[in-house]
């Protein structure tokens, strides 16, 4: 098993309640469970936020060069 880290959290009732029902459901095998899910969707979404405006600042650099060598020649 991975080694873990416990972390008490405070969720607003409506948000507990959903994650119960999706426990309920069969959706997560438990309370934890779904909070690592979305933990891990967390950092997912973070690292391709971080991606993308990566790619568009490397764009954007790269067409300002390209502008700019144009104006050079």
């Amino acid at each position: 098993m991975r080694e873990r880290m416990s972390m008490p959290v405070s969720l607003p009732i409506g948000l507990a309640r959903n994650i119960d029902k999706l426990v309920k459901e069969g959706e997560f095998s438990s309370r934890s469970d779904a909070i690592r899910f979305g933990a891990r969707l967390l950092v997912m979404l973070e690292k391709r936020t971080h991606k993308r405006t990566e790619d568009y600042a490397y764009e954007e650099i790269s067409e300002g060069i390209k502008r700019g060598m144009r104006h050079v020649s």
